[in-house]
């Protein structure tokens, strides 16, 4: 999906903007991670062919950083799930306008 945004956003702005826009892929999967950053091997099927179409996209540079999310940080968490841990990420995010606080450094 934010591959499709990317594209026609880069299409649309093309003539003002000729860079290509910068697509950070964030999961909160940590054995996804693991595998695409650190390039491990998995026994799972679903996530192989996951790691293969993220890492071909990485290739063609459609996606430029691949990042990990705790799962007490991801604001997608506070629409699927119960309120609890998550329950306050996307609202946070929403007010102070700041992903910077979701994404850890280091």
């Amino acid at each position: 999906m934010g591959s499709a945004i990317k594209a026609n956003t880069e299409k649309v702005l093309k003539q003002w903007h000729p860079e290509l826009i910068p697509l950070v892929a964030c999961t909160d999967s940590k054995s996804l991670h693991e595998c695409l950053v650190r390039l491990g091997t998995t026994n799972e099927e679903r996530l192989m062919i996951d790691i293969i179409c993220i890492l071909q996209a990485c290739e063609r540079r459609e996606i430029t950083e691949i990042m990990w999310i705790p799962v007490n940080k991801n604001p997608a968490d506070s629409m699927t799930k119960q309120k609890g841990i998550c329950g306050n990420t996307l609202k946070n995010l929403i007010i102070d306008n700041k992903i910077i606080d979701i994404i850890p450094h280091g």
